[in-house]
């Protein structure tokens, strides 16, 4: 792949896994533009470059994962234990350790209710607090999970007593499609929103409905779970895939277009 091209053995160490075919070795002597002949012993070093230290390896080794966990971005007290990891192990520890620190920031500042186990993450007194939909247009129960400007997963419970079922139908209850995606666009207004530092600050707005597909009809007593991933995101304007379920099945699923405002200009 040309990474260590224009390397030095003064400037590197290269182990060994096993012994190198001459093949391997005269590929490694072009790479790094060496005359000398090149050999492994023992030690697994290539040339048999002395250490500076007798654990240097795993020292290099503490330091890369010591750099990777800094891309948090604040500091932590934790106990690491890793074994043979490398750059990539590091950063996927790293983003999961984030995306659980941002989640957390966000419980914090909205959930005052103690949550027991991790059943949910935000219930709708937490909900009401940045997102600025009230009765009855307030389609997002319970938010289950979320992480932070990728997918979040939430839940709403379809009452019989819904103000919308007066009308569609008095005889057959259905919920109306149109408020299937509203309530899809709610759940996605809400992974939007957090996606910025100062969530209340910005309001989700529509621009677009696209591949809207409606497989089976929603009663009362159903609960929707109801999922949004970011597809794609271009400054404030973005575009998600979302998707309805009941009982595990697909009810309804869009790729809806939005884009985030300024409250301010707004109010």
């Amino acid at each position: 792949q040309g990474i260590i091209k224009g390397g030095k053995l003064d400037n590197a160490l290269i182990v060994c896994d096993g012994e190198p075919t001459p093949q391997q070795l005269r590929q490694l002597a072009e790479k790094f533009g060496i005359k000398e002949k090149l050999f492994v012993r023992k030690s697994g070093i290539l040339n048999d470059k002395p250490l500076r230290f007798p654990n240097e390896l795993v020292r290099h080794k503490a330091l890369d994962l010591l750099g990777d966990l800094a891309l948090i971005g604040v500091p932590m007290r934790a106990h690491v234990l890793a074994a043979r990891s490398g750059h990539a192990a590091n950063v996927a520890l790293t983003k999961k350790i984030k995306d659980f620190y941002q989640k957390k920031k966000i419980a914090k500042k909205y959930q005052q209710r103690e949550i027991k186990g991790e059943e949910y993450f935000l219930d709708i007194e937490a909900i009401m607090r940045f997102l600025p939909h009230r009765y009855p247009f307030l389609l997002v129960d319970r938010v289950i999970d979320m992480v932070v400007g990728k997918k979040v997963v939430a839940i709403k419970n379809v009452a019989v007593n819904e103000i919308f079922f007066l009308g569609h139908f008095p005889d057959r209850r259905v919920m109306p499609a149109v408020l299937i995606v509203e309530a899809m666009a709610q759940t996605g207004g809400i992974l939007l929103m957090h996606s910025y530092p100062e969530p209340g600050k910005k309001l989700p707005f529509f621009t677009g409905i696209d591949k809207a597909k409606f497989k089976k009809p929603v009663v009362p007593g159903d609960q929707l779970w109801l999922e949004a991933e970011v597809q794609n995101r271009r400054q404030d304007f973005w575009k998600m895939k979302t998707r309805a379920l009941v009982g595990g099945e697909v009810v309804a699923e869009a790729l809806l277009s939005c884009m985030a405002v300024e409250k301010e200009s707004w109010d």
